[in-house]
């Protein structure tokens, strides 16, 4: 974790120092996604927007209590960011940006996306509509690391995350996966932190990918309309 008194802190924007940043990054969301859930702020029918906009609004609200004029970085939400094809404007909208530094290219970006068990729409959203994002340059261009939230919407972390293991099998070569998914524990002691390593369209070194994934419960009224839609769906192709 990063001390609070930016007098301890070298200014040198080496590996270890971002390694701390994420560290802090991480504990600051899952601590966020405790208070939002204890709020009722979301609820499993929220939209991808909306439950990215309250996590990053308590991840707002932690830092400034906790780190205050000290902190060593700051959280932006909907952050507009340039591609690796440096356009006259920005041409993609992170959800969260961590900025770290005085250099404006320097930040740690979040890409968050809703995921189930509920077939393979959302995976297929979260790797195509998500993590591409990234592989492609278009967040984070020339970054050593970066983020992917799933907000899972069903209450199945385990399923969902294997929907999403099974869609970057078959999509390796398009998402240029160079190493397989694996639990990541160097960050904290994190429930469902995983990553991924790829190659950046048009760059040499690998990116790493940090995934995690937060979970909603979903109510009973709610798993019950599911559940009616389902069979609903099943009948009428019988």
């Amino acid at each position: 974790m990063l001390p609070l008194d930016e007098s301890q802190v070298v200014w040198q924007l080496d590996n270890q120092f971002l390694r701390e940043i994420i560290a802090t990054v991480l504990t600051l969301a899952t601590r966020s996604w405790s208070d939002v859930l204890r709020k009722g702020e979301i609820t499993a029918s929220s939209t991808e927007n909306d439950i990215a906009g309250w996590l990053g609004k308590r991840m707002i609200a932690i830092k400034n209590q906790e780190f205050g004029c000290d902190a060593l970085f700051r959280i932006e939400e909907e952050s507009g960011t340039r591609s690796i094809d440096e356009p006259g404007k920005p041409d993609g909208r992170i959800d969260i940006k961590i900025i770290y530094s005085f250099v404006e290219a320097e930040y740690f970006g979040i890409e968050c996306k809703r995921v189930n068990d509920k077939g393979n729409d959302l995976a297929k959203k979260y790797v195509n509509k998500g993590l591409m994002r990234f592989v492609t340059g278009k967040y984070s261009p020339g970054h050593d690391w970066m983020a992917m939230i799933g907000f899972v919407v069903d209450g199945k972390p385990v399923q969902s995350i294997e929907r999403i293991c099974g869609f970057l099998a078959i999509t390796q070569r398009r998402t240029h996966l160079k190493r397989d998914w694996v639990q990541e524990t160097t960050f904290g002691n994190h429930q469902h932190v995983y990553s991924t390593c790829h190659q950046q369209r048009g760059k040499v070194s690998l990116i790493t990918i940090l995934h995690l994934f937060l979970t909603i419960e979903p109510s009973k009224d709610l798993m019950e309309q599911s559940e009616g839609r389902y069979r609903t769906a099943i009948q009428q192709t019988e």
